[in-house]
């Protein structure tokens, strides 16, 4: 990710933390628990444990780190969260209340942090057509837990949690394709009417005002205003449509945009120009590349040899710096006779670098075009747009690979 769409992603983790913060219409923890021993706790566990918490730090956090390592430190924090607040030495005095409101904290910052993870990489990411499935075995546990929790609430990490489960989950319910300009007037309906399906009651309240908040000014105004007109016809929600109105007030009050048609917005390519599809199914050629180095992938979902290489090309991307991954491309062109089984095997997999697909196997235009035949097959072209080598080493020749990438960078 290049310095500005990091330094513009943390100022809209920024600002949703904020609001998750504002939103909440209830009475804080600080003016609920008073007792000594649940303040002097309180001051105990926030200094320990206070980057845990910290949301923006976390999801910066995040953003560098592989999915088996971020949950198991998001367990081991858990872990010692609970050791620590098992063995407090006033923990005889604290009232069922304070318990139930750190436990909360403990439980739902875990699963908060969990869920963030797909959303905020799938954001971060804006090549990428899906969100990142995260593994069942990760997500199994969430079944058997009260999510609709009213008790939780004034804890903060149960708010965030809310936010990024009806996210995560109305993203799984779309087969986790990402919202397009097509397709984003129904986005906060369907993460409206998911919370509606899952939620009751105050839990439901703030889910609906947060996704307001932080989605008010990505969707259409009719859409924005059916879903606050969910939010107002539920009883005693003054509290949350008054922010929800302070927010979202002035896009409510305007007018649609008028839609332009696939037709009128299609981009017309050369016939003559190589040129391959991307995952919104519109055509890209390879001149779009240039000033980069392409190290290019044709593989199909059914080639073995093509999936067994994939996780050598990660190593490869990992071996590279950071300035030198601004200047290289790593695109992976399928041949898969269908968009459907092509896509299907993209979420599986989880590719690291620009997807494409030139449909028709052996008939494909790529095949034609490169003369291949036969699959996996690597392909080197320079910053000028240029074939350097048509039978480029393997990804796990990692070293010899690396170095032929790193000369074209300095070319």
């Amino acid at each position: 990710m290049n310095k500005l769409k990091f330094t513009l992603l943390l100022s809209l983790i920024s600002f949703g933390q904020l609001f998750s913060q504002s939103i909440y219409q209830g009475p804080q923890p600080e003016a609920i628990f008073t007792a000594a021993a649940e303040k002097a706790f309180l001051t105990d566990f926030n200094t320990k444990f206070k980057a845990d918490f910290n949301a923006t730090g976390q999801y910066a956090k995040l953003q560098t780190t592989g999915l088996d390592s971020w949950e198991m430190e998001l367990f081991d924090a858990r872990k010692a969260q609970s050791a620590f607040y098992k063995s407090y030495p006033q923990a005889a005095e604290f009232s069922e209340g304070f318990k139930q409101y750190i436990e909360a904290c403990i439980r739902w910052n875990y699963w908060h942090l969990l869920l963030a993870y797909p959303i905020l990489r799938g954001n971060a990411q804006m090549a990428q057509a899906n969100v990142m499935s995260l593994p069942s075995v990760m997500v199994d546990d969430l079944a058997t837990m009260k999510v609709n929790d009213e008790a939780a609430l004034p804890a903060e990490p149960y708010q965030n949690f809310l936010f990024f489960y009806v996210t995560y989950f109305n993203s799984k319910a779309r087969n986790f394709a990402k919202y397009n300009q097509n397709d984003i007037k129904n986005s906060l309906s369907e993460k409206a009417t998911f919370a509606r399906q899952h939620l009751t009651g105050k839990p439901y309240q703030y889910a609906l005002a947060r996704i307001l908040v932080e989605n008010c000014d990505k969707t259409p105004p009719s859409s924005v205003r059916e879903t606050f007109g969910f939010l107002s016809s539920t009883p005693n929600s003054a509290g949350y449509v008054a922010v929800v109105k302070t927010r979202c007030g002035e896009v409510m009050a305007r007018k649609d945009e008028p839609v332009v048609s696939a037709t009128d917005k299609k981009k017309v390519v050369d016939p003559k120009a190589f040129s391959f599809a991307n995952q919104n199914g519109e055509p890209v050629t390879l001149d779009e590349f240039k000033g980069k180095v392409v190290y290019l992938d044709v593989w199909a979902s059914w080639c073995g040899p093509c999936r067994a290489e994939f996780p050598f090309s990660k190593q490869l991307q990992d071996r590279l710096s950071k300035k030198q991954k601004e200047q290289v491309v790593f695109l992976y062109l399928s041949i898969d006779d269908t968009e459907e089984v092509w896509k299907k095997a993209l979420n599986s997999l989880q590719l690291q670098g620009e997807q494409g697909l030139s449909k028709g196997g052996w008939k494909s235009r790529t095949v034609q075009y490169f003369g291949i035949q036969s699959i996996p097959r690597y392909i080197l072209i320079n910053k000028n747009g240029q074939v350097t080598d048509a039978d480029a080493k393997r990804p796990s020749m990692t070293d010899a690979i690396l170095q032929d990438i790193v000369k074209l960078i300095g070319e």
